[in-house]
């Protein structure tokens, strides 16, 4: 793998053939987009690169194009040297974009993960609230859309993984085979929608049983979406939410998490009757208890998915990649997804959950981290990462990578 890197550290250049088969999915596949459509390219600038090809392959295909660059060091500048009523105020000039958009496009790759580690949480709040409107509910509800986190030497650092390294790793899990994914998704899926209660374990292999994983729901009346890259590049996930008052039991999420860039380490989570009742971490445990204090609905469940990509076997920290991981399941805290229809499929997401919030947490289930089981009714679907379902075959495969 070629690497040419320019002379800001942000810039760094990957090779064309890449990014074009990443654009010319997104803009093809991921959102269709077409003529005399407005396509905003929101990026961060180490993704210009791809964000120059997919503003091509989009004008190829007759749409209109406008952008927005999104620069967090000034972000957290601003928010940190700001009064509130500025900070309210502050993205009032880039919302019409959003409002404007028919396909929406989303770059993300902060130069430090953890930006806003030393910003005061209700100065977070603030800006938070100032993009809810266009950012959250605009683009999720009413926009094609499509996110993608760009692989970063920052990212490679936290995996104490040699850059070269991480971007194979993370290449291998974009380029998939997407319908053939999408057709043994449909399988597990048809499980999903007719259970009423599924059951997730993981570390079930572990001494410390306050590092374990066990988590009860119901899923009743609720029906999952086939994800492949239809929102998210790369894919892929099966997802819906449980039923929102019938949560219990713990989750020991081990490793690095980042939320509104805030460090958190080792997080520990007991629920009852739907609501987190009990929060730890190892480290950036104040972080943790803030974020569930945004508002009643941080401490209830908004999602719960299985993670489906056979490219990629191992936790990582990139949120949007690690929560893809093929063996895994992860869980949203805060917002319910309210669509009614998923690749012309109708869908019952929502729970009634609603939040400012729409975190996202993974729990690997393979073997060389504890093994894990998925149950739904009473039955066992999955162990140690691997389907227990006839039919199943790519989903399954390079379990030993």
């Amino acid at each position: 793998m070629r690497l040419i890197t320019g002379i800001s550290q942000e810039l760094i250049y990957f090779e064309e053939r890449y990014i074009e088969k990443i654009a010319r999915d997104m803009v093809e596949i991921s959102t269709k987009v077409q003529p005399e459509e407005n396509v905003l390219i929101f990026f961060d600038i180490g993704g210009k690169q791809l964000a120059l090809k997919l503003a091509e392959y989009s004008l190829k295909r007759g749409a209109r194009v406008y952008y927005l660059i999104r620069d967090m060091d000034l972000n957290a500048l601003i928010l940190k040297n700001s009064k509130e009523k500025e900070i309210a105020r502050f993205y009032s000039f880039d919302n019409v974009k959003f409002f404007e958009a028919d396909v929406t496009f989303l770059i993300r790759c902060p130069r430090d993960e953890f930006v806003f580690e030393n910003i005061e949480g209700e100065k977070l709040k603030i800006f938070n609230e100032a993009q809810e409107p266009a950012v959250m509910n605009f683009r999720v509800n009413y926009t094609r859309w499509c996110l993608i986190y760009w692989p970063t030497k920052a990212k490679a650092k936290i995996e104490k993984m040699k850059f070269e390294d991480y971007l194979k790793l993370y290449f291998r899990a974009c380029f998939q085979n997407w319908q053939k994914i999408k057709k043994e998704n449909s399988l597990i899926k048809k499980i999903l929608d007719k259970g009423k209660t599924l059951v997730l374990k993981a570390n079930i292999y572990g001494k410390d049983p306050k590092k374990k994983t066990q988590l009860e729901m119901s899923i009743e009346g609720m029906t999952f979406a086939n994800s492949t890259i239809d929102y998210n590049y790369p894919g892929s996930e099966i997802f819906s939410a449980p039923q929102r008052e019938s949560v219990n039991g713990q989750v020991f999420a081990q490793g690095v998490y980042s939320y509104n860039g805030k460090y958190m380490e080792d997080i520990y989570l007991r629920f009852e009757n739907g609501k987190v009742v009990e929060a730890q971490a190892k480290k950036g445990e104040k972080n943790l208890i803030e974020i569930l204090e945004t508002d009643e609905g941080a401490k209830y469940l908004g999602e719960i998915a299985l993670g489906t990509n056979p490219g990629i076997r191992r936790r990582v920290f990139d949120p949007l990649l690690n929560e893809k991981v093929g063996g895994s399941f992860h869980f949203a805290l805060g917002k319910a997804y309210e669509l009614k229809e998923y690749g012309k499929e109708k869908v019952n997401l929502f729970n009634g959950n609603l939040s400012k919030i729409h975190w996202d947490i993974t729990i690997p289930m393979l073997k060389k981290y504890g093994g894990g089981e998925v149950w739904v009714d009473g039955k066992l679907i999955q162990k140690d990462g691997k389907f227990l379902v006839k039919g199943i075959k790519i989903l399954n495969s390079n379990l030993r990578a």
